[in-house]
């Protein structure tokens, strides 16, 4: 027998490494002719000579001195796996999808004719806000080495037309004011607001940041305010409208004694009937009954069957009009140009807001004289301090107020003393009782006559002649 043979062979310990260096696993010979088995520290070593260096299971390693499975691969070190980053999200800082229904006032009451239909946003109101991603921690393979770590996915904000980005990328802006919405996905502004169907119990008021466009009709009790311009398909039958732009109802307004229409810019209509109507531009229309209409431009009532009766209209450039007035027992019609609805109107509230404005600055001249001289005599407390502060800002304000007022009326005297010019031109009949009235000048029509032009006069006030 070979002496070599009964040579003592010690166990061998040998390491490897995946090749993702995330797993590193031991292999242990079974030693022979009564050799040893491996040592901890052995072990350890075999370890760190295959480049080892981290994630190492020392338990494992205390575990392989004691028992001994030969020639299965034990794993002895594991990497670091690296922390996988947060995806970005979106928040939408408006309501897609509308639920309809009435808004509970403060008072525990309920408006029903408020649905939340229009959901406004302005300029630059944010309608959406991403939160980027995360990096993520990096991990550690069994040699030491670092593993890059996965970000969290990525999101692109929505944007539409009508919208944009945020200096910092991270918001979507409103670009215009007016409605918002989720477009195939995109979030839009649009200063459109369409409403398909008549408004009325089943839509609610539309009150809307831009324009209005209504297929259907404004029924009686229900209101559209737009600040831009306002379209009507159908008919106001004892609806309302205030727009900031200009107002055009395809088939006629029937206020039914409540109904009102207010523009920022010209009313274009069929007809106008018992209602009230009032625009800082031109007013279009074809017949005008029961009605006060007021216009800062011109007033233009024509077509083939025109009629003006038991109404009482204004423009302040000139009125043009067919037949006016009747013959019977109705209200006289009342036409007057050479006036400025809106300077009328302000001759009659700036005086109620002097009052107002010198009534609160009379009790609050009481409280400032009071505070004044306790303060005069070192004897005011340092709690009361900020409340004399505060009584001298209000005092300040309502000094500058009447202080504005006063100026106010003074200017629109001067433009009352230049106005009182324009022309009433009527093209067919006109009844006897009609008041015409231009400027300060009034004049009624002693008989019924026809083709018609009235101006004032300085020296004789108001003239007629042949229209031409």
């Amino acid at each position: 027998m070979d002496e070599s043979s009964k040579v003592p062979v010690n166990a061998k310990v040998t390491v490897r490494v995946t090749p993702d260096k995330r797993t590193a696993h031991a292999v242990i010979t079974a030693p022979q002719n009564g050799g040893n088995n491996p040592t901890q520290e052995e072990i350890a070593a075999a370890i760190a000579e295959a480049g080892v260096i981290h994630g190492i299971k020392q338990e494992v390693l205390r575990i392989l001195t004691r028992t001994h499975d030969y020639g299965k691969q034990e794993l002895v070190a594991t990497a670091t796996a690296p922390g996988k980053g947060k995806d970005a999200s979106i928040a939408l800082h408006f309501t897609a999808e509308r639920e309809l229904r009435p808004r509970e006032m403060e008072d525990g009451t309920v408006d029903f004719k408020d649905l939340g239909l229009v959901t406004n946003v302005t300029v630059d109101e944010p309608l959406c806000t991403k939160t980027p991603p995360t990096e993520g921690t990096p991990g550690t393979n069994v040699l030491g080495e670092p593993i890059p770590a996965t970000p969290g996915k990525d999101l692109v904000l929505p944007a539409g037309a009508g919208t944009k980005l945020s200096e910092d990328g991270l918001q979507l802006l409103a670009a215009i004011s007016g409605q918002a919405n989720i477009v195939n996905k995109r979030v839009t502004v649009s200063d459109m607001f369409n409403v398909e169907q008549d408004v009325g119990v089943a839509t609610g008021n539309i009150d809307f940041v831009g324009s209005v466009r209504v297929r259907g009709n404004v029924t009686l009790g229900f209101k559209v305010k737009a600040t831009g311009s306002v379209t009507i398909n159908g008919m106001m039958d004892g609806g309302s409208v205030e727009a900031g732009g200009n107002v055009s109802v395809d088939n006629g307004f029937n206020g039914m004694q409540s109904g009102v229409i207010i523009s920022g810019g010209d009313v274009r209509c069929k007809y106008l009937q018992n209602g009230k109507v009032s625009a800082k531009g031109s007013i279009f229309t074809g017949a005008i009954i029961a009605c006060t209409v007021r216009s800062g431009a011109m007033l233009n009532v024509q077509g083939a069957k025109s009629q003006i009766y038991n109404s009482t209209l204004s423009a302040r450039e000139s009125i043009s009009c067919v037949n006016v007035g009747t013959d019977g027992h109705s209200k006289p019609v009342v036409l007057e140009v050479g006036s400025d609805p809106e300077l009328t109107q302000r001759k009659v509230s700036n005086p109620k807001e002097t009052a107002d404005a010198e009534k609160k600055l009379q009790s609050i001249e009481m409280l400032y004289n009071v505070f004044a001289e306790r303060e005069k005599r070192g004897i005011l407390p340092p709690d009361k301090v900020k409340d004399y502060d505060n009584i001298k800002h209000t005092r300040d304000d309502l000094h500058a107020t009447l202080a504005a007022l006063q100026m106010e009326r003074e200017e629109m005297d001067e433009r009352m003393a230049t106005m009182g010019f324009g022309t009433v031109i009527v093209t067919g009949n006109i009844a006897e009782g009609t008041h015409v009235v231009i400027g300060a000048e009034r004049y009624v029509v002693p008989a019924p006559n026809k083709f018609v032009r009235f101006r004032r006069d300085q020296q004789q006030g108001i003239v007629s002649a042949p229209a031409k």
